[in-house]
């Protein structure tokens, strides 16, 4: 048919009938013609003839690029819709595209891609793209990108229409026309409009937000609404996103078009709406109206209550408030301030199902604040969803009127209460804030205990998540206690274990065969771990234990005494290992009972040996991911480790004031940071404090090591100047000549090394020079016998 009716065509241009590209074939006919009388006789579309040969401009520009397809018409060429089509006059890209598509669907593929050359050199504007889409459909341009014989160009041109009618198709005026025609009083314009809307699918969503607030266009806003509520399911979330608008009447528009979308997903806002006590009258009567058409009738107040606080603990125990999509993320719309309408977001599976407890406990509060259950459960997630959103790496943020700052101000008892809840529970980041806020309130009396029991915060400090305890003992430092409390001791151990980072990136190896654990160090080297290696369990966690570097541990399941299983228990025991990553490797045989055993372990990973680089880099990576959030990475380690000196060189400080604190037990600890250029200043000052006979004995040795950069070592010469002002010099005889042939052998050494090593010397001498200048006490006479 198409063959014949082209065929037809080509011939009527030939022949000088009008083109189907020019006059109207629907108008007037010409004047003075009779449409009635008979048309003169065609020629035989079918009867042979010869193929014109090819005008001088197309073969001009085939020459002039030898790598354009060449002029598709063979001297022997007998189709007549081929030959047609070259005698058409092919100068304006509609055409083109005419030639293009006839030509494909005929199967003359080289014919169709020299056209199609040709169209894409014209570089047609966006409205003619769009004028393609319309004309051929969109089915057409995915032929044409999909097909092989069409490629390059095919896939160019498909891609340069299909972006051109998505950018026109979401044009906000053409959105608004479409808009307005849900008030049509066509049916068919009407459901034309809706289908149109449909298409544009979720991008039309401020459009409808912009309608619907525009107060000029409420003769509109009902056949928008119902309108709205026809296309489904896709616009429940972006309507549950424009909920949260601050604006009030458009609120009551959004709440309409829920009802009539009838999604019980929209029944947890609703509610909200109507229990909270700011909310307007029209807003709590729309919600009422919603909540007949989604359930059928306006639950009581009790079943409220219910509802809430099931949905809320569902959702902070991890029910999903969506779909998960490829790399495990929902998307949820909100309300873009910035915007001024709703907008999506894609969060974590974990941060979702928290933003839906946090906002459903704070509703549920809001109706029942004396309900200690419920204030617990609205501190809890509110606190941790906070934590969240400002990284548990860094400092709680309570913004003024955020759901965080209000719950910050509940009474003191109310937020230990949830500290306790959170430690008993797991929830590390509900406790991290908790102890945060009660730091920030500074009352002495939360450390005060009856009976010798450590209260609370002073519990955190033995948890076994690391920020957990750093939390906690930054609180209580920041509270400032100046006398000892119930658990004071454990605010050392928790400073002491921060400050023991290496400043590196660190693995564990267990492996009975010291050579096998050295290749596994040599393998975990090349992907940038520095890994130490333990041929016993118990070296292994005496390891772990002292050093907070350790990202996750490889261990052989053919270590004994204690044996893999024992190791790995060890180190579920003890708070400073708990939440270590550990991958256990089988050996042939017994691989299939390692797996068995991961199952019963949470932070446990069951695979083989690996062999090579390749290998160490996946399992090293899948640990990694199975340690997730609560892996405390490298620069929050010397964050901590910083944050905890500070605390430490505050203490060290003021001793008179601190001294219930043993602050000398971690003089070995600050001497091993000595050699972290992070920390090493700061260590070196909190050693010059202490000056004990360890501390001076550190601080001389540092300053006197050329290969240390000059500020530390001056550092070092600093801190020990004030150790021997504040107790003497408490350095051996030996020690002090060591620094005397230090200095002597120092001739060539630089300047400023000489300085340094001669500040040392004068430092040592300076209470015998003090001595020598006190004046000899006055002779007294001798008393007779």
């Amino acid at each position: 048919m198409v063959f014949v009716l082209l065929g037809g065509a080509a011939i009527a241009v030939a022949q000088g009938a009008r083109d189907p590209f020019g006059e109207d074939p629907f108008g007037d006919p010409p004047a003075g013609a009779d449409p009635f009388t008979e048309a003169p006789a065609m020629e035989d579309p079918f009867e042979a003839r010869r193929p014109p040969v090819p005008r001088e401009a197309e073969v001009a520009e085939v020459e002039a690029d030898p790598d354009r397809p060449g002029v598709p018409i063979a001297p022997d060429e007998a189709d007549p819709a081929v030959l047609a089509i070259s005698e058409m006059d092919l100068t304006s890209p509609e055409r083109l595209m005419f030639a293009v598509r006839s030509l494909f669907d005929l199967g003359r593929f080289e014919h169709a891609q020299f056209y199609l050359a040709r169209l894409l050199d014209m570089e047609p504007e966006p409205e003619v793209l769009v004028g393609f889409y319309e004309r051929y459909g969109e089915s057409l341009f995915h032929r044409l990108r999909l097909h092989a014989a069409m490629a390059p160009q095919g896939e160019a041109l498909a891609r340069a229409v299909l972006d051109a009618n998505h950018e026109a198709a979401r044009a906000p005026d053409r959105l608004q026309r479409l808009i307005r025609e849900f008030s049509s009083p066509s049916p068919a314009r009407r459901a034309r409009a809706i289908d149109q809307m449909r298409r544009v699918g979720e991008a039309a969503v401020p459009a409808f937000l912009e309608a619907l607030a525009d107060e000029t266009r409420s003769d509109e806003h009902a056949a928008i609404r119902r309108g709205m509520a026809e296309l489904g399911e896709y616009l429940v979330q972006p309507m549950l996103g424009a909920f949260r608008t601050p604006d009030d009447a458009l609120r009551v528009h959004v709440i309409g078009v829920l009802g009539g979308l009838g999604d019980r997903r929209a029944v947890a806002p609703l509610v909200g709406a109507l229990v909270d006590p700011d909310s307007p009258p029209e807003v709590c009567e729309a919600a009422e109206e919603a909540l007949v058409q989604i359930v059928g009738a306006v639950p009581n107040r009790r079943q409220i209550e219910q509802f809430l606080e099931r949905r809320a603990r569902e959702y902070f125990e991890g029910m999903l408030p969506g779909r998960l999509d490829h790399e495990d993320r929902i998307t949820l719309w909100g309300w873009d301030e910035s915007q001024g309408t709703a907008a999506p977001e894609r969060w974590e599976a974990h941060a979702a199902s928290l933003l839906h407890a946090a906002r459903l406990a704070r509703d549920l509060h809001r109706m029942s604040p004396d309900n200690r259950q419920h204030q617990r459960l609205y501190l809890v997630t509110n606190l941790e969803w906070a934590k969240y959103l400002g990284g548990l790496d860094q400092p709680l943020m309570l913004e003024e009127d955020s759901p965080a700052a209000e719950a910050a101000q509940l009474p003191l008892s109310a937020v230990e209460d949830a500290l306790v809840y959170a430690l008993e529970t797991g929830r590390e980041a509900a406790a991290m804030a908790a102890a945060e806020v009660l730091g920030q309130r500074g009352d002495a009396g939360l450390l005060e205990s009856a009976g010798g029991q450590a209260r609370p915060l002073a519990r955190a400090l033995r948890h076994a998540d690391r920020r957990v305890r750093l939390a906690a003992a930054h609180a209580i430092l920041r509270i400032d206690p100046r006398g000892p409390f119930a658990g004071s001791s454990h605010l050392i151990e928790a400073l002491d274990f921060a400050i023991r980072t290496q400043g590196t990136r660190r693995a564990l190896v267990v492996h009975p065969r010291v050579e096998t654990g050295q290749t596994l160090v040599g393998l975990l080297a090349e992907i940038g771990f520095e890994a130490d290696s333990a041929t016993t369990g118990r070296t292994a966690f005496r390891l772990a234990s002292a050093y907070p570097d350790y990202e996750f541990v490889f261990i052989s399941d053919a270590i004994e005494r204690p044996s893999a299983r024992d190791t790995i228990q060890m180190f579920r025991r003890d708070p400073r290992t708990n939440r270590s990553a550990l991958g256990l490797m089988g050996r042939h045989g017994t691989l299939a009972d390692a797996e068995r055993f991961a199952e019963t372990d949470s932070l446990v990973l069951a695979f083989p040996r690996p062999l090579d680089q390749t290998g160490i880099a996946f399992q090293a990576g899948r640990l990694l991911r199975l340690a997730g959030r609560g892996l405390v990475g490298y620069d929050e380690r010397l964050n901590q480790a910083d944050l905890a000196l500070q605390h430490l060189e505050r203490l060290a400080e003021n001793p008179r004031i601190y001294n219930f604190y043993d602050l000398h037990r971690l003089v070995p600890t600050l001497r091993d940071a000595l050699a972290t250029p992070e920390l090493s200043v700061r260590a070196a000052t909190i050693l010059g404090y202490l000056g004990g006979p360890e501390a001076q004995r550190a601080l001389v040795t540092l300053a006197s090591q050329e290969a240390m950069s000059l500020g530390l070592r001056r550092a070092a010469a600093v801190a020990f100047e004030h150790a021997v002002q504040q107790r003497g010099v408490l350095l051996t005889r030996p020690e002090i000549l060591l620094q005397y042939e230090r200095y002597n052998l120092s001739e060539r050494a630089d300047t400023g090394t000489q300085q340094v090593l001669g500040a040392i010397l004068d430092t040592i001498e300076s209470p015998t020079q003090a001595a020598q200048s006190q004046p000899d006490p006055p002779a007294t006479a001798p008393t007779a016998s």
